[in-house]
């Protein structure tokens, strides 16, 4: 992989965020286990900062590959690690919603990755495209700005 250390720049840091997310949000994670509307809001709030990570990280990643790559999916499963772990052993008040919590976090890590990676290529493509506008920009310089250095006066 052309992309190795960059790739595991991104990874560790996907990871660090999550875990941090996690630890800092622990307190809050109770609150889903509330029957009326402000545990389905704490429960998609959470779901949203996960699909986030996912989908910018995985977007800013395959930006300047070249064609598709598994990078967001692997994101996802590592964003996916640390919620999952944490409420596994830690007794976060959760109950029952545990299960519906879990399956949130896959649900919003697994479509921040399939999102993640659609924009993913199209940033690409756009990348790529002003990659070669700015490669090409040499060309279209006029010749008194090229080498305008030799006009000048030897005094």
């Amino acid at each position: 992989m052309d992309n190795l250390p960059r790739f595991i720049f991104y990874a560790s840091g996907i990871l660090m965020i999550s875990a941090a997310f996690t630890l800092i949000s622990s307190e809050f994670l109770s609150m889903i286990s509330n029957p009326s509307y402000v545990g389905l809001l704490v429960l998609l709030g959470f779901g949203l900062v996960y699909m986030n990570l996912v989908f910018l990280s995985g977007r800013r990643f395959m930006r300047r590959l070249q064609g598709p790559n598994p990078a967001p999916y692997v994101f996802a499963l590592l964003v996916a690690v640390a919620p999952l772990v944490w409420v596994q052993i830690y007794d976060a008040g959760l109950g029952d919603s545990r299960l519906t919590f879990m399956f949130t976090v896959i649900v919003a890590c697994g479509s921040g990755a399939f999102f993640g990676h659609r924009a993913g290529l199209k940033a690409q493509a756009k990348f790529q495209e002003n990659l070669k506008e700015y490669l090409n920009q040499d060309e279209k310089t006029p010749d008194d700005l090229k080498r305008s250095h030799d006009n000048l006066n030897k005094n």
